[in-house]
């Protein structure tokens, strides 16, 4: 069994700190990168013992310094292999799907570090009708969902994730 790690990237700032740069280039805001400590332990938390394989992360500004964020913050999860994938920059769902889908069968964990509403999306998704109700509104910037998936990464697609979490960060 495989188990994914959902992670939407921590609060962002507003405006790129470069003039001219886009959404795309935007930074994590002090309140993000705060929050990162707390998620990284959630996630070590999670793994029960077991190594993080692999990140993939979106290759946005926000999303490389939240994962960069939870690496500094625990030793677990810098050891993992990190791979940033321009196309889970703003994906859907599906698109999402196609990216784990390609995930190598000996990774037996893998977190995901994008956006919304993709990420929101996938979740739904992969739970088919095994919903957590808070989950049903909103993936908060932060938000961290961790799935069960039956059937290897190949085989992942609706209704093939269990939830084991749905983690908010606390508004320290």
């Amino acid at each position: 069994m495989q188990r994914l790690f959902i992670l939407r990237h921590a609060k962002a700032a507003t405006h790129p700190l470069v003039p001219g740069g886009g959404d795309h280039e935007r930074p994590l805001a002090p309140r993000g990168l705060a929050a990162l400590p707390g998620v990284a332990r959630s996630i070590v938390g999670q793994l029960d013992g077991h190594p993080l394989d692999l990140v993939l992360c979106s290759t946005s500004t926000r999303t490389k310094e939240t994962v960069e964020g939870i690496a500094a913050a625990e030793p677990v999860i810098a050891a993992a292999r990190v791979k940033l994938e321009a196309k889970l920059y703003l994906a859907d769902a599906h698109r999402l799907v196609k990216v784990l889908r390609k995930v190598p069968a000996a990774t037996e964990t893998a977190l995901v570090c994008g956006h919304n509403p993709g990420l929101h999306e996938l979740a739904l998704l992969l739970l088919g009708p095994d919903r957590h109700d808070r989950l049903r509104y909103d993936l908060p910037t932060a938000g961290l969902v961790v799935l069960d998936l039956e059937g290897g990464w190949t085989s992942t697609g609706a209704g093939t994730g269990t939830l084991r979490a749905f983690v908010v960060p606390s508004a320290d």
